[in-house]
């Protein structure tokens, strides 16, 4: 059937013709001289035209079905899976299963009481967004604000190394009903020594974002747990693509000591089709394309009449 669309519609560009006759095992194509086309063994001219008019609308039809609606509904998060380095300030959660879950851990200096480090992560409210089945990929989204409160720790106490965010909502996918998922994303955290000479990130210490100490590097990715969403025989999956900070993207976090430190996340769609071929035009879509080019020609000979 794809052959069959390729010929015809180059036929019809360049104004040859096109010879096609029933067989046993469907409808045989070829080209013939220039400014008459032969369909079943009539002339029809003028013919070209209007059929061209219905497998226009007929390729733009299957071609806007490959953009498919997603709608995620309001989010909300948990830290788990903390670990640390052994000592006093272990990681302790406050909030989870709630759009604002918290993070603290670590032994504050004695002039600093109570000023653990932590982290915290607004999530976003509900949204809708578009994914295109033929790129398998949709559009980057905000996924929420991530925010590292950078305090100064006792290098004694715990300090975090990793943790994961578990963010569950519902989708609805191509006007499906909704259902529930969760994903999770890893967190790597460095905390790095604030007095040290060559800083982590390969700048000196005691300027740009490392001005009051070593400056912390955080990195995320999507968890290999992340749940993998299928409806209509395609796997769809929630990726984190990085931090957007003070409008410039990148894939890791640097936060400065003694400060509050916020980025958006960032996130898209990608997909992955479970050997499901994808469907041609059928030979009554063919058909219909013809009977849609001939009740364009007849439409206009009767307008042309008058």
């Amino acid at each position: 059937m794809h052959d069959f669309l390729i010929i015809l519609l180059k036929c019809l560009i360049s104004q040859s013709v096109v010879q096609m006759r029933l067989g046993r095992n469907g409808i045989y194509v070829d080209t013939c001289s220039p400014n008459k086309i032969f369909w079943l063994g009539g002339c029809m001219k003028s013919f070209a035209k209007a059929v061209m008019s219905g497998l226009i609308l007929l390729v733009s039809a299957h071609v806007s079905a490959a953009i498919v609606d997603v709608d995620f509904g309001d989010f909300t998060g948990s830290w788990v899976n903390a670990v640390a380095e052994p000592g006093q300030g272990q990681p302790v959660t406050s909030g989870n299963g709630t759009v604002n879950p918290t993070l603290r851990w670590g032994k504050p200096l004695y002039h600093h009481p109570g000023k653990q480090s932590g982290y915290q992560f607004e999530s976003t409210a509900g949204f809708q967004t578009q994914f295109d089945t033929d790129t398998g990929t949709s559009d980057d989204f905000l996924l929420g604000e991530f925010t590292h409160l950078n305090n100064m720790i006792l290098s004694s106490g715990a300090r975090l190394k990793t943790v994961d965010l578990q963010l569950s909502t519902t989708v609805a996918i191509d006007g499906a009903a909704p259902i529930d998922v969760q994903f999770v994303f890893h967190f790597h955290h460095d905390e790095t020594l604030n007095s040290a000479k060559h800083c982590a990130n390969g700048e000196a210490n005691g300027q740009g974002v490392n001005a009051h100490g070593c400056a912390d590097i955080i990195s995320v990715t999507t968890s290999d747990f992340s749940d993998v969403t299928e409806i209509n025989g395609i796997q769809y999956t929630l990726n984190i693509q990085g931090f957007l900070v003070n409008g410039l993207f990148t894939d890791h976090f640097e936060t400065m000591e003694k400060s509050t430190n916020s980025a958006i996340i960032r996130a898209n769609i990608s997909a992955m089709q479970i050997d499901t071929p994808v469907s041609e035009p059928s030979g009554l879509a063919i058909f219909g394309a013809f009977f849609i080019g001939g009740a364009v020609l007849r439409l206009k000979q009767k307008f042309q009449s008058r």
